[in-house]
């Protein structure tokens, strides 16, 4: 039975569905195929109007053409032309022009001067405005719509015979709001009707209305002269209207005129309202009742799918709980049951993946997400002041290449056993393959420092298994809240920076430092921007001058990079270069300098100023087997002769790549550049490894040459690195030179050139000219 009233409330509502739809299209049909209809309606109608009206303006000029005909036969007018009686002409033009309606009466000769003129009596002698109309009216009856003076008139020309053409009279007749209010009396002429004229190209202007007062005639204010002239449906003002538009014949000399006539589709439909509210009165009877009816049948029915409704609502917020039972045993209690059911296997489904989802399978511990989560929670709950710590065991990755996974997860199962321990309360979780994290709410520096020692105790003991035993060498980065970041992720970013700074260090752990982390957003903003210097020349060279010990002066020089970036302003160079590096831009930047110092050089060279120019190259510039035929083309391009030109790289760049050096090396000494080494002494050569490249310069690095006179020791290795290098062939150049003391020094060992500040700071191009112009003076520091 209840299978039934469930039928029946489908039903009834197909039934109610069904009744409210065919209600709907039958009243979109209706008034579809109504206003349609209208609309057809319209377009006779006003296609008529306009018909009509240009009969009613024919006829209007017949009249006029009459009657001018009958005031030409006038003996009295015939002499007064002939005997030029102007006071008697335009009587006689007054009293014909009350008679016919006319706002202005002319009488024009046949050379096209005005004889007389019933509106001005300066027009006399005049030129007719419109002359092609006198021609015409020889040949027909003329009569054309005109704009004068700011309104609009009909205008009729007709010939005076006696019996010979003697002159033309010309009848205006203003068309303005009055004459279409005449014109709707004597015909069927529109109410919507208007007179439009061109003032401008997008302004016209209405000089004549049929009705003021209706939407139409408000409509027009906003006209941009775009009228139809086959009827279209247009939104004018308030309504919607059918519009026609009629240009009027005119002289070519005169404004356009169109005739404008509109059909009101709502005055159309007006009729059909009582119909409509019928039809809508229908409709509304129809739905109550259906609905009325589907209540009715429904209502045992709807009860119960409410609190299944209800149910799904609280499953779909997370709320598990085992709803109340529902005593029914029909479909609907069988679907309870079964939602109860599936609530319950649901709940005991999402604590598995909540678990899974914030813990790691290996040690239990809370994993990443889940130590971000409490942090966040702390720092909301108004924590003060909080230490975070990354504690890594870097020996894990040689692990599992060696030992496979299983014993891995052995070893860090122990190990966050371990840390859990000696905790005491702490935040302990998992945060990757081989960290874990330490989060100390409301603790200080002492305490992690506290801590971190603790944790390096306990993480000492090697990881024991039969015939086998395992160090985790543990690292530790620390950062501090707020002092190094405001909220977890950036906490943990830099834990893990700090703890990478760690390894290797004497201590095993280290708190975050902003200056040394690689990997700071500043550092990856600043990548893109050194591509936008180099494209927008944001670079330039500066020059340090090297001075000759044996003569005293500066007879070579080194280019150094700069960057005056146009908001951070001036960026060092160590900051940039090795950026440049990484991203791949240093060989951009090597050719940038290349071209810029070459062409230096030669300009110099061209002036009289012979200096031998030194560019840095980088340990990638020497696996670029095309560079040393770039050089070669730049050098010959600016006839710069090849020894000028020294090419500096570190012993680090050689080292590394030793056999691609090599090889470029020795193809830019071929060619005739000069090579040295820069920075020497504080890489792993030495001076029979570099023997066997083609190397004619060393470059002392600075850190031998800064204490050079307190320190024996760097006195011993300065001397002996210029002895050695002579004996091999090589010139010697000693950088960071500071004082009088130091370049004095140099001097009495031999060594060849000097550089550093006390000598010169690096300046731009065009101040190096007077920075060598004249002898060293003694220093510059």
């Amino acid at each position: 039975m209840r299978m039934v009233i469930g039928f029946r409330l489908r039903l009834a509502l197909f039934f109610v569905g069904m009744l409210v739809t065919v209600q709907l299209i039958t009243g979109a049909l209706v008034y579809s195929v109504t206003r349609h209809a209208l609309v057809l309606d319209g377009e006779r109608q006003l296609a008529a109007s306009a018909k009509a009206f240009q009969a009613q303006m024919d006829d209007v000029s017949a009249r006029i053409a009459g009657n001018v005909r009958v005031m030409a036969l006038d003996f009295a007018l015939r002499q007064a032309i002939a005997e030029g009686d102007r006071g008697t002409v335009l009587s006689v033009l007054h009293n014909h022009g009350r008679r016919v309606g006319a706002s202005r009466m002319q009488l024009v000769n046949l050379d096209g001067s005005i004889a007389a003129d019933t509106a001005d009596e300066h027009a006399a002698g005049q030129s007719f405005p419109f002359g092609e109309l006198i021609q015409q009216a020889f040949n027909q009856q003329t009569a054309v719509m005109a704009a004068v003076q700011g309104h609009v008139d009909w205008i009729v020309v007709v010939p005076i015979y006696a019996p010979q053409p003697v002159g033309l009279v010309v009848v205006y007749v203003q068309v303005d709001d009055q004459l279409l209010a005449h014109m709707q009396q004597l015909s069927t002429l529109r109410r919507d009707v208007a007179l439009e004229v061109q003032l401008a190209p997008s302004h016209w202007q209405a000089v004549a209305l049929g009705d003021r007062a209706t939407p139409f005639a408000r409509g027009l204010e906003q006209a941009t002269g775009d009228f139809p002239e086959q009827p279209k449906l247009r939104r004018m003002g308030q309504g919607d209207y059918i519009v026609l538009a009629q240009p009027l014949q005119r002289p070519y000399n005169s404004a356009p005129v169109v005739v404008l006539f509109g059909y009101s589709l709502d005055d159309a439909l007006r009729p059909y309202r009582n119909l409509a509210l019928a039809w809508s009165a229908l409709l509304a009877l129809g739905l109550v009742t259906g609905l009325v009816g589907a209540w009715l049948i429904a209502r045992n029915v709807s009860r119960p799918v409410e609190w299944l409704a209800t149910v799904a609502r609280r499953i779909e917020q997370g709320d598990y709980r085992t709803p109340p039972r529902l005593r029914r045993r029909d479909e609907i209690g069988a679907l309870a049951s079964a939602i109860g059911a599936m609530a319950e296997a649901v709940q005991q489904r999402e604590e598995r993946i909540s678990y899974q989802a914030t813990h790691d399978a290996v040690t239990g511990l809370p994993n990443r997400l889940a130590i971000e989560a409490e942090i966040t929670h702390d720092i909301a709950d108004g924590v003060t002041r909080g230490s975070l710590l990354m504690i890594g065991l870097t020996r894990v990755p040689d692990i599992i290449k060696t030992m496979g996974h299983g014993l891995c997860d052995r070893l860090m199962h122990e190990a966050g056993e371990r840390i859990q321990h000696l905790a005491d309360g702490a935040q302990v979780a998992r945060a990757t393959d081989s960290n874990f994290v330490i989060w100390l709410a409301g603790a200080g520096v002492d305490d992690a420092v506290r801590v971190a020692k603790h944790v390096l105790d306990v993480l000492t003991a090697p990881y024991v298994e039969p015939n086998l035993s395992i160090d985790m060498v543990p690292a530790i980065g620390v950062a501090l809240y707020p002092e190094h970041a405001g909220h977890a992720v950036a906490l943990l970013r830099y834990a893990e920076t700090a703890q990478f700074a760690a390894i290797g260090s004497s201590h095993a752990w280290a708190f975050y430092r902003t200056a040394t982390d690689p990997h700071r957003p500043e550092r990856l903003s600043l990548m893109g921007e050194l591509r936008e210097a180099l494209a927008q020349r944001q670079l330039s060279l500066h020059y340090q001058p090297k001075l000759a010990l044996s003569t005293r002066r500066m007879d070579s020089v080194e280019s150094l990079v700069r960057w005056q970036h146009p908001i951070r302003g001036n960026i060092p160079p160590d900051v940039f270069i090795g950026m440049a590096e990484d991203t791949g831009n240093i060989h951009r930047l090597t050719r940038w300098a290349l071209e810029t110092a070459i062409v230096q050089a030669s300009q110099w060279r061209a002036q009289g100023l012979l200096l031998r120019v030194a560019v840095n190259l980088s340990a990638r510039d020497l696996g670029d087997v095309e560079l040393p035929g770039h050089i070669v083309e730049l050098a010959d391009l600016h006839r710069l002769p090849h020894d000028q030109l020294t090419l500096e790289i570190t012993e680090r760049a050689v080292i590394g790549e030793f056999e691609s050096a090599s090889r470029v090396l020795q193809q830019l000494d071929e060619q005739g550049f000069h090579i040295a080494i820069d920075d020497f002494g504080v890489g792993q050569s030495s001076l029979s490894y570099l023997h066997k490249l083609p190397v004619h310069e060393l470059k002392i690095d600075q850190s031998f040459i800064r204490h050079l006179i307190d320190d024996a020791n760097d006195r011993i290795i300065v001397r002996s690195i210029v002895e050695l290098s002579h004996n091999l062939g090589y010139s010697v150049t000693a950088e960071g030179v500071e004082n009088a003391q130091v370049l004095d020094y140099l001097a009495s060992i031999g060594c060849d050139h000097a550089q550093g500040y006390f000598v010169a700071r690096p300046v731009s191009a065009d101040s190096l000219a007077d920075e060598i112009a004249h002898p060293f003076d003694g220093g510059h520091a």
